[in-house]
């Protein structure tokens, strides 16, 4: 098995690593060896960016002590709801989940079969006389 520490949030010196997976040994008999990797967070929030740019997910990063949080919002539909919580269960199963976190915010439509929309301009015919423009959700 291979542990990852993180190298910025990580107090451990090389004497005591060593001493760590000693003891992580002889509690796993069964295991040829075992390592430990320093990994870096910009790395992982690196990688939790790009899955989320890959999966053309729309969403916000904030910073804060600690941790990153990626915000997935909007109005999505099924397919790209399923897709973000693949892709959140895939990144939780390689990276874990203490440095990265993601939190997904649905936007409703509210024109949503209300509306009939007519033309390119973008313009929404709510009713007899009454004409309505939308912003981007």
């Amino acid at each position: 098995p291979v542990f990852w520490l993180s190298r910025q949030r990580n107090t451990m010196s090389k004497k005591e690593l060593e001493v760590l997976s000693q003891k992580l040994r002889a509690l796993m008999p069964y295991a040829d060896s075992v390592n430990i990797t320093l990994m870096d967070d910009v790395t992982a929030a690196g990688q939790a960016e790009a899955g989320l740019k890959q999966q053309a997910l729309p969403y916000s990063r904030r910073n804060h002590k600690g941790g990153v949080t990626f915000v997935i919002q909007g109005a999505l539909d099924d397919v790209e709801i399923l897709r973000a919580r693949q892709f959140v269960d895939s990144y939780y199963r390689t990276w874990g989940g203490r440095y990265v976190q993601f939190a997904i915010e649905l936007k409703d439509d509210w024109l949503k079969g209300r509306s009939f929309q007519y033309g390119a301009e973008g313009y929404i015919k709510m009713s007899p006389g009454h004409w309505y423009f939308p912003s981007p959700l």
